[in-house]
């Protein structure tokens, strides 16, 4: 219900913003972003992993205005979804996020573990 009531408030959609590029985010994770009509594309490598190894995965995705979300396709059983918008820092742009990641829990560990099963996060990108 709130997400209806927010969508109320929406103002109209802001010009057109150039996210195409690679950005860093405060860990040294990079996402590199190809944009086509609204719609984003691209890989994101994550600077931190399960393994302690660097980890890339598919990145979709879509853009309005100044707004932006995608979703990374990671290689383990995981997603990762970031909304955001851009604004400028400084002179510099920067893409201010919040993210949800899930992981799998396994069947039969579901009735107990699932509490454990998304994590949450934000994120802040430079060019």
């Amino acid at each position: 219900m709130q997400h209806e009531q927010a969508l109320l408030q929406a103002g109209s959609s802001a010009l057109p913003v150039d996210f195409s590029g690679v950005w860093r985010n405060q860990l040294g994770s990079r996402a590199t972003l190809t944009v086509t009509n609204g719609t984003v594309a691209g890989a994101y490598e994550s600077a931190v992993s399960g393994e302690g190894q660097p980890i890339t995965g598919q990145l979709t995705g879509y853009v309005n205005g100044d707004l932006i979300s995608f979703v990374v396709n990671w290689p383990t059983a995981a997603l990762t979804a970031w909304v955001g918008q851009m604004v400028n820092d400084d002179g510099h742009d920067v893409i201010i996020t919040l993210w949800h990641m899930t992981t799998n829990i396994p069947e039969a560990a579901e009735p107990t573990r699932m509490w454990q099963s998304v994590f949450a996060g934000t994120d802040r990108f430079r060019r």
